[in-house]
């Protein structure tokens, strides 16, 4: 199922810090929400892996997802509100719930490892029993070490108010099966590359770190699929920049990517580390060999 309200390209936005003492730069957020409108990306989703969730307090969640709410224009707005205590998370779902959030995104606790499937449910039935507003699980199984299995998923369907999943596994026969599972539910997909195959599969649209740097090429692949274009032309093309990106931290290489098309240079937090000056001339050399550029703003493809 696609729940029109939640179809097509949504953006991870990161959380920019200062460079001088790693405070949130909220005009940043600002400006890049306009940036994102203005590029036709349908929705945002804060305080998830790119958005660095996990490096901030409680209070500054809040904050960010206040500050979002504020300048979100036309754009619908997912909070990633996962931790790894219920009471937080529920706490989190009623605040963003309070200002107006459109749908909250539930990653699976991470801490404690090889938690069993019975863990996980009793641990989302505690936030379903709780929370009333549209619910998505977020499997992110590389970082979280704690994958949302089927046999989860099928003892969570009776919820009215779970409405899907965001799978940013990379693998796509696991992908596929959640689509092809789950047609009730709608589908995110989370990996670049795999945009294409879950589109033509029905999944009901996408939340990847690309959007937030090169949204045009999100954008024109999911309206190619719409309107029967050339789809693998911008699959090829925005898989080969998501290539490119892999190769360097992705919370600090989609902050500097950003630089490159006028922001101003934001931080990451600790533990997590900047670009060295090395890797920043290494990745201007892999755009350019791509025949990708960043003049005055503007995305150019040059061949």
């Amino acid at each position: 199922m696609v729940y029109d309200q939640f179809a097509g390209v949504f953006a991870p936005i990161p959380t920019p810090f200062s460079q001088k003492d790693r405070g949130i730069n909220f005009d940043f957020m600002r400006r890049h929400i306009e940036f994102l409108s203005g590029k036709g990306v349908h929705g945002i989703v804060v305080l998830g892996t790119n958005g660095e969730f996990p490096s901030l307090s409680i209070e500054e969640r809040k904050n960010v997802i206040s500050w979002v709410m504020k300048f979100k224009n036309n754009l619908k707005v997912i909070a990633q509100t996962g931790s790894c205590s219920f009471v937080e998370t529920v706490g989190l779902c009623d605040y963003a719930k309070e200002l107006g959030v459109d749908g909250v995104l539930i990653a699976a606790p991470y801490y404690f490892k090889n938690i069993t499937d019975h863990g996980l449910m009793e641990y989302y039935f505690e936030i379903l029993n709780r929370v009333q507003q549209p619910i998505f699980l977020y499997n992110m199984p590389q970082n979280t070490h704690v994958p949302v299995t089927h046999e989860v998923i099928n003892h969570l369907l009776s919820y009215s108010h779970l409405l899907g999943l965001k799978d940013s596994g990379g693998d796509w026969e696991i992908l596929k099966s959640y689509i092809e599972s789950y047609r009730q539910l709608h589908i995110f997909v989370g990996s670049d590359t795999l945009l294409l195959p879950a589109f033509e599969h029905g999944a009901g649209g996408c939340i990847t770190a690309s959007a937030n740097v090169v949204p045009e090429l999100v954008v024109n692949l999911y309206r190619a699929v719409q309107h029967h274009g050339d789809a693998r032309l911008w699959q090829e093309r925005l898989s080969a920049f998501r290539q490119l990106m892999t190769r360097y931290p992705i919370q600090a290489a989609t902050k500097y990517l950003l630089s490159l098309r006028g922001f101003e240079e934001s931080a990451v937090r600790a533990p997590l580390v900047n670009l060295t000056e090395a890797q920043k001339r290494s990745l201007e050399r892999d755009l350019e060999a791509l025949g990708f550029q960043f003049v005055n703003g503007d995305f150019i493809i040059n061949h």
